[in-house]
């Protein structure tokens, strides 16, 4: 996770405060902490930046309601992730373009990482244009994995397929970017690459 929260972020403690305190301020501190890396998680899947914030006022409108059901939620960041993609394909479905869901098209994600500010803009712009070029389910399991620090198993969670599944597209999307990259002569230090 990007973590764009000042303060630390513990689930344990905010879980407890807003399912059995009420805490409204704890509930603003889970909102602010993971909000911006939802939103735009979300855009990579639907475009609209309404429709995702909808999507995320939704969402937490159900985590405020679940109340004591809340303390059953151990991976929090896994649980808000999967519901953003469910919701989009959800919105997605209702739409009256054939869209392919089980592909979610054109998934994109475009925050740079720490490791990416270092690199030049021609480089960024040659892994952009590789990652760009990957399967849509293979660009989500990487962006998850690599940009949002989730781990195999909550990547494979959020999109509803297997942890082998997931190792699968992150392998295909390695292989592609080391080609892209080595074919122009460029070595990363970008974890994994």
């Amino acid at each position: 996770m990007l973590g764009h929260s000042p303060s630390p972020f513990s689930w344990e403690e905010l879980r407890y405060a807003i399912a059995m305190e009420r805490d409204a301020l704890a509930f603003k501190k889970l909102f602010l902490h993971f909000y911006k890396d939802l939103k735009i998680f979300g855009m990579g899947m639907v475009k609209s930046g309404p429709v995702v914030e909808d999507i995320i006022a939704d969402i937490f409108l159900k985590v405020w309601s679940l109340e004591a059901g809340l303390m059953q939620i151990d991976q929090i960041n896994t649980y808000l992730y999967k519901a953003v993609r469910n919701n989009a394909i959800k919105y997605l479905g209702r739409l009256p373009l054939q869209v392919d869901l089980s592909e979610i098209i054109n998934f994109e994600y475009h925050v740079l990482t720490p490791e990416q500010v270092y690199i030049s803009q021609e480089h960024i712009t040659l892994i952009e244009a590789a990652i760009a070029q990957l399967p849509s389910k293979c660009r989500m399991a990487f962006t998850l994995v690599k940009d949002l620090d989730c781990s195999y198993k909550d990547a494979a969670e959020i999109m509803d397929i297997s942890v082998h599944t997931v190792d699968r597209h992150m392998q295909l999307a390695l292989k592609r970017l080391r080609e892209v990259l080595g074919s122009k002569n460029i070595t990363l230090n970008y974890s994994g690459l």
